[in-house]
C-alpha cells in the first residue's frame, strides 16, 4: 500500500479531524522523540572527535571545508557527522515548530 491510500485510509479512520488531528500529534511527537535520541548520540559522537583534536566541531567543519585540515579519513567520518546533527537539528525545529513547542 503506497503512502497516499495509508493516509486516505487514516482519513477515513478518524473521519473526525480533531481524531485525525491528535493521531497526526502523536505520529509527529514520536518523531521528535526519535529525532532527539539521534541528535544525543551525534553529539556524543562530535564530542568525542571534540576531545581528540581540541577542537569544536563548527570551527572543525569551517576550516575542512575550506580545505585547511587535510584529508584524513577521521575528517571526512566527523564532516560527515557534523552535517548529519545539522540536518537532524533542523528536522527537530520543524517538528516543535509543527507541533507548537
Amino acid at each position: 500500500m503506497d503512502i497516499a491510500r495509508k493516509l486516505e485510509l487514516l482519513q477515513e479512520i478518524y473521519s473526525e479531524p480533531a481524531e485525525l488531528d491528535r493521531m497526526l500529534g502523536k505520529l509527529l511527537e514520536l518523531a521528535l522523540s526519535q529525532h532527539r535520541l539521534r541528535l544525543q548520540r551525534y553529539d556524543q559522537e562530535l564530542g568525542e572527535f571534540e576531545r581528540r583534536y581540541g577542537m569544536d566541531s563548527a570551527a572543525f567543519y569551517q576550516q575542512f571545508e575550506a580545505g585547511k585540515l587535510g584529508d584524513a579519513i577521521d575528517f571526512f567520518e566527523w564532516s560527515g557527522l557534523y552535517e548529519l546533527r545539522q540536518h537532524i537539528r533542523e528536522k527537530i525545529r520543524q517538528l516543535r515548530f509543527v507541533l507548537g513547542l
